[in-house]
């Protein structure tokens, strides 16, 4: 299969080359003089030659070999490729080098994304703006297409690499460049950078890997990468950063990531250490969802520091901090959804400083040198959390020092030399407490009962494969407070936060909603009666929210709001009237919870 995608490939880019309205002119440094360039037998022996010969549309296709120029497109939108830019063996073996007389490569800037640039390796440039390649040094950034070439060993003052390249960057191999003062990798790169190995690069300021890129960063491998002062792996990126492997970078503050403000979402944010604070991310305050941090080092707040937007759905593990926040330090925006397990700290295992809300999180596993082995100094609302098995050398296994509103929780079999559950926190209502005899409104000190809390394997110390899910027989199950929630929202697993569980709508205690099910239109069709009819939608539901219905004629088209509705209980129904069984013109709907 592998050999059949190489020669298809192949020839699409031969195809490519020889489309009717260009032409291909043809280089080959080891010709004795250079020809009319229109031949392999009259090529042109630089590869300077063969552009300044091309017009738009045209390709210049390079032999193998090393090529000692500092190379310009001077706006044309041509494309430059080695003659096989899908073989590794071709790009490494042809060869631009820079020389450190300057940019390896120089665009003028008016290039656009037909412009392409591929199968080269781009070495030892040396300038004040991308050393490899420089999108333009003043006025607007080129669009071109860089992909599949190597670009190692050039240094710059800003973007070792690439700097000022606003068009696509894909499929490179980005390694060992290197910058004086802000991205060692890439520089103010604004267009997609996707699929590329971004490695080993590095920044005495900021950002090892890559520093001011404000596009889609997507599918990169980003690691290895050091800052001497923030942003190992990304320092202040704008664009959506998703599906990245970040991992084994370094810097003084935000070893992986640092004041990266846009959705970061789906990447695994691995090994990553900072001197300070943040060894996984720093000062990111955007919506970081559904990513695993984990094994991040750092002084102090190892997984995440400072980072002030919604943090929710992550899986938060084995980060160590020295100090403080072995999981999440200093976090004030609304953490949410997490499981944070087997993190350690001297204070505070799972999270310390943290004052946004804490909801339906699994803080689970933790530990603490002195104090606070799952949560310490956190003094928001406390909220329907599953908070177990979390250790403390000297007091607050649980919880120590939290003095927010603390209910509808599970806080059980956590372990300190005293006050194992909670130490001089505020006193919790609702939930469900070890050994509990403090006081505090609807509380129980039953066994809650989990699904599984020591996993098949039968050792509660493995955490990741435990299930902390309540059984049919739990005390736990209709005996948290609705009230507290508004909104009630969604629990650890999407499910509604408030469903049937044996004799009302009423929350359960911890993370996990028995007996729920996620948040969806269930039946949907045409009615009648009263006339004149319309299209009827019935979706499962919870006390206190208020939905909005939407429609469309196209899934991709633009949505009209329909209808306002408040709850109706377990189930709320919607018709959209107006519209008889036989209307032709299909439409689309969504139902939003607010």
């Amino acid at each position: 299969m592998n050999k059949i995608f190489a020669v298809l490939t192949t020839l699409f880019v031969l195809c490519i080359f020889r489309a009717a309205w260009g032409m291909t002119w043809y280089v080959n440094g080891s010709v004795s003089a250079s020809g009319n360039g229109q031949s392999w037998e009259t090529a042109f022996k630089k590869i300077q030659e063969g552009i300044d010969a091309a017009s738009d549309g045209h390709a210049v296709m390079v032999a193998q070999g090393t090529y000692a120029e500092n190379i310009q497109f001077k706006g044309k939108n041509i494309t430059l490729t080695s003659t096989d830019p899908l073989d590794l063996n071709v790009i490494g073996n042809t060869i631009i080098d820079g020389g450190e007389a300057g940019s390896v490569v120089t665009f003028a800037g008016t290039e656009d994304a037909t412009c392409v640039l591929t199968g080269f390796t781009i070495q030892n440039g040396k300038a004040e703006n991308g050393g490899g390649i420089c999108g333009r040094k003043w006025g607007d950034p080129t669009h071109a297409t860089v992909k599949y070439n190597v670009i190692a060993g050039n240094s710059a003052d800003f973007g070792g690499g690439l700097s000022r390249c606003d068009g696509p960057v894909l499929n490179n191999v980005i390694i060992s460049n290197s910058a004086a003062k802000y991205g060692g990798g890439l520089h103010t790169c604004h267009g997609a950078i996707r699929d590329n190995s971004i490695a080993g690069n590095t920044a005495e300021w900021d950002g090892g890997g890559l520093a001011f890129c404000g596009g889609n960063i997507q599918d990169n491998t980003i690691m290895m990468n050091s800052a001497d002062s923030e942003g190992g792996g990304l320092y202040q990126c704008g664009g959506t950063v998703q599906n990245n492997k970040i991992k084994g970078n370094s810097a003084w503050r935000g070893g992986g990531l640092y004041w990266c403000d846009a959705t970061i979402r789906n990447n695994t944010i691995t090994d990553n250490s900072a001197v300070s604070n943040g060894g996984g991310l720093d000062t990111c305050d955007g919506i970081i969802h559904s990513n695993t941090i984990s094994g991040n080092l750092a002084k102090s707040a190892a997984g995440l520091s400072s980072c002030n937007g919604a943090i929710q759905n992550n899986i938060i593990t084995e980060n160590t901090a020295e100090w403080r926040g072995g999981g999440v330090g200093y976090c004030d925006g609304a953490i949410r959804s997490n499981t944070i397990i087997g993190n350690s700290a001297e204070e505070g295992g799972g999270l310390y400083g943290c004052d946004g809300a804490i909801y339906n999180n699994a803080i689970v596993g933790n530990s603490a040198v002195f104090w606070g082995g799952g949560l310490m100094w956190c003094d928001d609302v406390i909220l329907n959390n599953t908070i177990v098995d979390n250790l403390a050398g000297h007091s607050g296994g649980g919880l120590y020092n939290c003095n927010g509103t603390i209910h509808n929780c599970i806080i059980w079999a956590n372990t300190a030399s005293g006050d194992a559950q909670l130490h001089n926190s505020s006193e919790p209502a609702y939930s469900c407490i070890q050994d509990w005899d403090g006081g505090g409104e609807g509380n129980i000190w039953e066994e809650p009962r989990f699904v599984d809390p020591d996993g098949p394997d039968d050792d509660w110390e493995t955490y990741e494969d435990n299930d902390y899910r309540l059984s049919s027989d739990s005390l736990c199950i209709d005996a948290g407070e609705n009230s507290v929630l508004n909104p009630p929202g969604l629990d650890r697993d999407g499910n509604l936060r408030i469903a049937f569980g044996r004799d009302s709508l009423t929350v359960d205690m911890g993370a996990y909603e028995y007996n729920s099910r996620p948040f969806a239109v269930r039946q949907f069709g045409f009615v009648t009666k009263p006339w004149p009819g319309g299209r009827r939608l019935v979706w499962n539901s919870q006390p206190n929210d208020t939905y909005t219905v939407w429609s469309s004629y196209s899934l991709t088209g633009e949505w009209h709001e329909v209808g306002t509705i408040a709850s109706q209980g377990e189930t709320t129904s919607y018709t959209a009237t107006g519209l008889l069984i036989w209307n032709w013109r299909t439409l689309f709907y969504q139902v939003e919870m607010e």
